[in-house]
């Protein structure tokens, strides 16, 4: 049997033509694509000839010296070598790299010196100041004077000398760091450190204090001039920035207007501790951050005063608790 093959079968057709004409284009722009770009051609004009090679003199003399110095350069050149076979090279998916086999320490990084376990070693070790916790609970600044075993030998400020175990003893944090405004910037955050920290802030009338994004309020029982419109301006406007209600309420304030989030400010706190005060003060300045009248936070005040002639009651520990839940708008 003899198979004939039309005319149309053997020729190819315009379209296929065209195709393989559009595959070939793109063969090349794909190699073109791997390719770096060509380097600039420099002109004639700026290339530099070679310069001419300068024989030697002929009565010029190597000395010795300096051929030994060669040789030693030589070896030191073949031993660097010879270290470098140490290193194997490993093939990967991802290329070839190099692989040490033995991993020798350098002589040239100094050893560091390894601390002690605590950071209470460490005091004890180098004579500093600790806290010191008393039989009733209270705490007492020291120096170390002298170790032995688990105890030490410590002196108070008011000259005693006492033998404490050492799981009774608190770094203490440096003068420097005394009256520090945020308690998240003294070294060793400890409570008798804490405790110190406000108690020297409050006998300075600094009742405020930060703790990070908290603010500590304590009562000073006592009428401090803190407040008022100069205060508000002075927050409002960003001068200072030392822990105040205003600053607080000034940033929930802020933050509610940038993001357009609803805030919350907490206060809590013993009885006694000022809660009432302080949220009287935090709408006074939200008062004045939201009207341009001024007598809108005297409003609010004097209604707070009405409410509390009903529902404040004398106990053990406050004279003038607040019994009863108020809920203000400002509007």
């Amino acid at each position: 049997m003899v198979l004939s093959a039309s005319s149309c079968s053997l020729t190819r057709s315009s379209l296929e033509e065209m195709l393989e004409s559009l595959r070939r284009m793109d063969e090349e722009q794909e190699k073109k694509k791997d390719l770096p770009p060509a380097l600039p051609s420099r002109p004639a004009s700026k290339a530099r000839l070679p310069r001419a090679r300068r024989s030697l003199p002929n009565n010029f003399k190597v000395e010795n010296g300096f051929i030994d110095n060669v040789e030693s350069k030589r070896k030191e050149i073949l031993t660097s070598t010879s270290e470098c076979s140490e290193y194997m090279r490993s093939d990967s998916s991802f290329g070839r790299k190099r692989v040490k086999k033995d991993v020798v320490e350098s002589p040239y990084v100094a050893a560091i010196p390894e601390l002690d376990g605590d950071t209470i070693s460490y005091f004890i070790k180098m004579k500093l100041r600790v806290w010191c916790r008393q039989p009733r609970g209270q705490w007492e600044l020291g120096s170390i004077q002298s170790t032995s075993g688990e105890e030490a030998s410590v002196s108070l400020s008011n000259g005693k000398v006492l033998k404490m175990a050492r799981s009774e003893l608190v770094p203490a944090n440096p003068d420097i760091l005394e009256g520090a405004d945020d308690l998240i910037k003294i070294a060793y955050l400890n409570e008798p450190s804490v405790l110190h920290n406000l108690r020297f802030r409050y006998s300075r009338e600094l009742i405020y204090s930060k703790a990070g994004p908290v603010l500590i309020a304590l009562n000073p029982f006592k009428d401090l001039q803190i407040y008022g419109n100069d205060y508000v301006n002075t927050y409002r406007q960003q001068l200072v920035d030392t822990p105040h209600v205003y600053g607080m309420v000034d940033a929930a304030y802020n933050q509610m207007m940038r993001d357009e989030v609803n805030q919350s400010i907490i206060i809590s706190g013993e009885s006694g501790s000022g809660k009432t005060e302080t949220a009287k003060i935090a709408m006074q300045y939200l008062a004045a951050l939201g009207s341009s009248n001024s007598g809108r936070a005297n409003d609010v005040l004097q209604t707070n005063c009405i409410l509390e002639a009903f529902g404040n009651a004398k106990t053990s520990v406050n004279d003038n608790s607040s019994r009863f839940v108020s809920i203000s708008f400002i509007v």
